[in-house]
């Protein structure tokens, strides 16, 4: 058991120098920590310490979605949205430009800076935000 309890420690300490140098390793810190957990899952049901056990349960979970924000997802690759999205996607912008060509057809006075958006123009604009909200939430800067 002293062997569990060793093993879990340094695990622990490894993954927060991982996270603290932020080097390429970092998402690594989540899979020390994921194992580390595992030994003091076993070690606070072996010694009865219940409140500790049901605490590690919560930095296992918080580990596993670690494992998925920064190693899993990633690999995945871009957003590539699904026909139904798609869909979605051509309406809200559709319904965007219509309703902006109103506004400047009944408005006597255009604004200089005011330019025809294109629909392609707007999905790109659509589909970069996606990619660029999922590196900010990886970087750890995305809003909560």
């Amino acid at each position: 058991m002293q062997h569990v309890e060793m093993l879990s420690a340094a695990l622990g300490l490894l993954g927060a120098i991982l996270l603290a140098t932020r080097s390429r390793y970092a998402g690594l810190a989540f899979v020390a920590w994921f194992v580390s957990n595992i030994g003091w899952l076993i070690f606070g049901a072996r010694h009865d310490h219940w409140f500790f056990f049901v605490q590690q349960i919560g930095f296992t979970a918080t580990s596993v979605l670690g494992i998925w924000n920064w190693l899993v997802r990633p690999k995945l690759g871009p957003f590539v949205p699904t026909q139904e999205q798609e869909q979605r996607i051509h309406a809200a912008i559709k319904c965007a430009l219509e309703t902006d060509f109103v506004v400047l057809e009944h408005t006597p006075r255009v604004l200089q800076t005011s330019a025809p958006v294109t629909y392609d123009c707007l999905r790109h604009i659509l589909l970069t935000g996606v990619e660029v909200g999922r590196e900010l939430d990886n970087d750890g800067k995305g809003m909560p």
